[in-house]
């Protein structure tokens, strides 16, 4: 299953569960974010986290878990988070002068699509 599957089926399961994501009233513990960086969750990602039952608004990795000394409970269930990068490739050739300068014109973009699983600190 890609990506875009499972966020797609996530967003159908919670439908079916009467959950409307983005109606969902914010609690007062604030926007999920990450327990590490702070930084809150933005776009879909913010969807996915608030429409859990989780009251704490801090989620992490089990790799980050890990480093902080603490560990995720057998059984417990995590939640994805989707990450977009966007790197710029070059055409490959080396050249130099007018016709470097029309290569870089011609660098694509590439869009790696990955996804993690998060657990919440409660």
């Amino acid at each position: 299953m890609n990506v875009y599957e499972i966020v797609t089926c996530r967003i159908i399961e919670l439908l079916e569960q009467d959950i409307i994501p983005w109606r969902r009233p914010w609690g007062a513990a604030g926007l999920p974010r990450n327990l590490v960086s702070k930084k809150p969750y933005r776009g879909i990602n913010l969807f996915l986290l608030s429409a859990t039952k989780y009251v704490s608004p801090f989620w992490l990795t089990m790799k980050q878990a890990n480093q902080l000394g603490g560990a995720v409970r057998k059984g417990e269930h995590s939640q994805i988070v989707v990450f977009w990068k966007v790197d710029q490739i070059g055409s490959g050739e080396t050249e130099t002068g007018a016709e470097h300068d029309e290569a870089e014109e011609k660098s694509r973009r590439r869009f790696a699509l990955r996804y993690y699983r998060l657990f919440n600190l409660e």
